[in-house]
């Protein structure tokens, strides 16, 4: 692997990770004040970034797939 596979595979599991719990936590904040009348911005805001941050985090684990496929073999 070349290094700048490498730093795409790194930034493409940290994305992918930062949009789980970001998910996890916008779903957990949304489900504790589903009771009250009032809106939890930060739940929202959390369940709206989430699945655009993990598909940034695919898309840089594509880019990094075909950074190590098209990269010649020494």
């Amino acid at each position: 692997m070349t290094p700048v596979t490498k730093r795409l595979t790194v930034i493409a599991v940290v994305l992918i990770t930062a949009g789980a719990v970001l998910l996890s936590a916008g779903s957990i904040g949304y489900q504790a004040t589903a009771d009250q009348p009032d809106a939890n911005i930060g739940a929202g805001f959390a369940l709206i970034a989430g699945p655009y941050v993990v598909g940034l985090g695919l898309v840089f684990a594509l880019s990094a797939g075909l950074t190590h496929l098209t990269t010649r073999r020494r």
